[in-house]
């Protein structure tokens, strides 16, 4: 019996999908779907969901993920 527990992870720190659409990669150049997800950071001991670069789009043909910020942010954000 080992005095040590497995640590499991938090659902703090999982990202979170938020839906899929169709969009312009930036990396690859293509108009495929991209996932959109919600990416918690890590500030301290604490993971938060609420910061400037949580929202990110991954591309499913070259799977690159690129940070959305700005205008394309406020967009995705609404539109939700």
């Amino acid at each position: 019996m080992s005095v040590f527990r497995p640590r499991l992870p938090g659902t703090n720190r999982i990202p979170k999908e938020l839906g899929r659409e169709e969009r312009r990669c930036e990396r690859c150049g293509e108009q495929t779907t991209h996932i959109l997800y919600e990416v918690p950071k890590k500030v301290m001991l604490f993971y938060v969901r609420e910061h400037g670069e949580n929202l990110q789009a991954t591309c499913l043909e070259c799977a690159r993920s690129t940070v959305l910020v700005g205008e394309d942010r406020e967009k995705t954000l609404g539109s939700l």
